[in-house]
């Protein structure tokens, strides 16, 4: 701001003086503070604490009101809370609502404080709010003509600062497991699905009053169920979500009005589980791609899971060999959804339409099984890598063909059928992604 000319400070210092010492008769403002009330004098002044804190925590503050009148008392005022905040306590308060508080009988002399306290939850949206107060000189906040006005200069108090914004995240006991088709989907503790949301620092928003939803990846396949939930001690659970049509990997999206989403792990859902005594097994296709897992040592209970995986979410490649087929995918679990780490036979075909492209894999000895797994693996030299796939890590690398000393996973034979289209087939354990 630009100071003012010498000559107009000088001759204005003498009415400087006379209006403070006018407005001093009027009115006496807070400690520290210069009082702008208009000339009614009939103003008061505020102070809240704490100004700032973390998004979605709850905490209690003070409002520390100053009455600057000369000769009216202070008597009741009223509390108003910013936006996405909700009052959860004001001991003193005559009446109370989650968006305001009411305070009677202040009875506040002139020139006098008194401090109120309220307990609230904050907005999970980081950024800057403000806080709401009106005040009357009656004990009981009626009447009209008889408000007090805010002291412009305290005005700025009312205004705070959220930190950081809230998070959600699926608990570490929370995250969905592998399911039998049309089952509830549990967790990997065997309990419901989870979603908590955490505040500002990090820590969970226990006061929070969110509403959370999920939704299914690939959007295609229906999640029934409950899917919109809301929060109680920080926590979301979802107890009855089901998917009926089998495949892999699926991922859960939680969301919430102001918070940034999250996914879940991915995980598969099954078909029919396995008969004893017989050959067990699963499919998937697509318009360029189908594949088929078979277990060795089918087990009564166990259960396979394919799919093909979107293009986008599995574009990996290993090395300079770029896969051209779409990926696909199996799992192989228990009853109880548990991984299982047995051997199953794997066929990728691959249509004719894909193969044809020379010189591209001219022919059926030269296509390669580009393989994604979360365990590592030994592959061909030169070819190994990493990529994500449903927000889970995974190595990469073209696998080497059978037998071999390494074990599986690896290749057994490559062949085109009458159609031109290439087959391959490898062994491996469950849970890989693979593409040709």
């Amino acid at each position: 701001m630009a100071r003012a000319g010498f000559s107009v400070a000088r001759i204005s210092f003498l009415g400087l003086v006379a209006s403070m010492l006018g407005a001093a008769m009027l009115a006496s403002p807070a400690v520290g503070s210069t009082s702008a009330c208009p000339s009614t004098g009939k103003c008061f002044a505020v102070v809240v604490s704490p100004s700032n804190l973390a998004a979605g925590t709850s905490t209690s503050f003070t409002f520390m009101i100053t009455n600057q009148a000369s000769t009216q008392q202070l008597g009741s005022a009223q509390i108003s809370a910013p936006a996405g905040f909700v009052i959860t306590g004001a001991s003193s308060a005559a009446s109370l609502t989650s968006s305001s508080a009411l305070f009677l009988n202040l009875s506040l002399a002139p020139s006098a404080s008194t401090t109120v306290t309220l307990t609230a939850s904050a907005s999970c949206s980081g950024g800057g709010y403000q806080w709401g107060i009106k005040a009357k000189q009656s004990n009981d906040f009626n009447g009209f003509g008889n408000d007090f006005q805010l002291d412009p200069n305290s005005a700025g108090n009312l205004s705070g600062t959220l930190t950081k914004s809230c998070s959600l995240a699926f608990t570490s006991d929370g995250q969905p497991t592998n399911t039998a088709a049309g089952a509830v989907i549990t967790s990997q503790s065997g309990g419901p699905v989870k979603v908590e949301v955490l505040d500002g620092s990090g820590q969970l928003a226990t006061a929070s009053s969110a509403v959370v939803s999920v939704g299914l990846n690939p959007g295609s396949v229906t999640l029934s169920g409950t899917v919109m939930v809301p929060v109680s001690g920080g926590i979301a659970s979802f107890s009855d979500l089901k998917i009926s049509q089998p495949g892999f990997p699926y991922t859960l999206t939680a969301t919430s009005p102001g918070i940034a989403p999250v996914t879940s792990v991915a995980f598969a859902i099954g078909g029919s589980s396995c008969p004893s005594s017989t050959s067990c097994s699963a499919s998937a296709s697509s318009m360029t791609t189908s594949g088929t897992a078979m277990t060795l040592t089918p087990v009564p209970g166990d259960v396979i899971a394919t799919g093909i995986v979107n293009a986008g979410d599995a574009s990996y490649s290993c090395g300079t060999y770029k896969p051209v087929s779409d990926a696909f995918s199996f799992a192989l679990f228990n009853a109880a959804g548990t991984p299982q780490s047995d051997t199953l036979a794997v066929s990728l075909e691959i249509d004719k339409s894909v193969v044809v492209q020379p010189p591209t894999h001219p022919g059926a000895s030269s296509w390669q099984i580009c393989y994604a797994s979360t365990s590592q693996f030994t592959a061909v030299p030169g070819t190994t890598g990493t990529t994500t796939i449903g927000g889970i890590t995974y190595h990469t690398g073209l696998l080497l063909d059978c037998p071999a000393p390494q074990g599986q996973p690896c290749v057994q034979a490559r062949h085109k059928d009458n159609a031109g289209d290439v087959i391959v087939t490898f062994l491996a354990p469950g849970d890989p992604v693979a593409r040709g």
